[in-house]
């Protein structure tokens, strides 16, 4: 069975809203694995959840400010 989908999705902290989406971080309920949500008020039936590298995750977790804002913008932009 595959893990790190929505409905593993454990919240770990509100990122916040860049790029006219709110950003979650958290981990999968089953195997540990950081993840990141995103959605939007707008849109809301489209929920996405991507799995992070461990790096990924702790530069969202250790980021405060405008370095948060700009790995959200950085991720928005790539993804």
């Amino acid at each position: 069975m595959t893990c790190c989908r929505y409905e593993d999705f454990q919240l770990l902290e509100e990122l916040g809203h860049a790029e006219s989406v709110d950003w979650d971080l958290g981990t999968c309920k089953r195997c540990g694995s950081f993840l990141l949500r995103q959605w939007s008020e707008h849109a809301p039936a489209s929920i996405f959840v991507d799995r992070l590298t461990t790096e990924e995750g702790t530069a969202f977790r250790e980021s405060r400010g405008r370095a948060r804002i700009m790995l959200l913008k950085r991720w928005y932009a790539d993804h």
